[in-house]
């Protein structure tokens, strides 16, 4: 994790500050505060921090990548890690994967692409997604894939297979094994239990 800032919203003033040695004097200190490039980068990071936006949350990835290549080059300074604190993805971040994942439900949405989409790195993303929602973004796209399940074995009379393809499952028997993992019970048990008993009786 870069110890500037972390990509997705909600950073602590900490994670703007400058890396130091693991082992220095106030010389080493006196160099670094004197650097130009430092001098300028510095309120660069600080400005993109502060503006959680679109545009800033891919700047602030760029900037880290570049200060840190540079401490390690011109003063042989090795970044440590900072206290930051995490608070996920932004809301139009999240918003947007989320409807990226509903909208493609079917055929999947590679992570690259998700994360691309909310101006991260793939790993940021991962985390940020699952500092928001709880759970990793393939583990809320299998849940989204069995409750249109759900609504399909409710209101329709398609067989499982043609639920299962469109729904974006492999075929009908992964259908069957994640749905009865999810649910404890097979999607055709699942749908006579609901044909048997009123709607409000049955756990959706």
């Amino acid at each position: 994790m870069p110890p500037f800032a972390n990509a997705a919203a909600g950073h602590s003033p900490a994670a703007a500050t400058l890396p130091r040695r693991e082992t220095g004097d106030e010389g080493d200190r006196s160099a670094l505060a004197s650097d130009p490039v430092v001098h300028h980068l510095r309120p660069c990071l600080q400005t993109a921090r502060a503006k959680p936006s679109e545009s800033c949350s891919n700047c602030l990835d760029h900037l880290e990548t570049v200060l840190q290549v540079y401490l390690r080059q011109a003063h042989n300074i090795i970044p440590l890690s900072l206290p930051v604190t995490r608070s996920g993805l932004a809301p139009w971040q999240l918003r947007r994967a989320k409807e990226m994942i509903c909208s493609r439900l079917q055929q999947g949405v590679p992570l690259a692409e998700l994360a691309r989409a909310v101006n991260l790195s793939s790993g940021h993303f991962v985390r940020a997604f699952k500092q928001s929602t709880g759970q990793s973004p393939h583990r809320w796209l299998v849940e989204q894939r069995i409750a249109k399940a759900k609504q399909l074995l409710v209101n329709t009379s398609l067989s499982l297979a043609e639920i299962a393809l469109g729904c974006g499952f492999a075929d009908q028997s992964h259908f069957g094994r994640v749905f009865s993992h999810a649910t404890h019970t097979s999607p055709g048990a699942w749908r006579r239990c609901l044909r048997s008993n009123p709607p409000a009786q049955l756990a959706m």
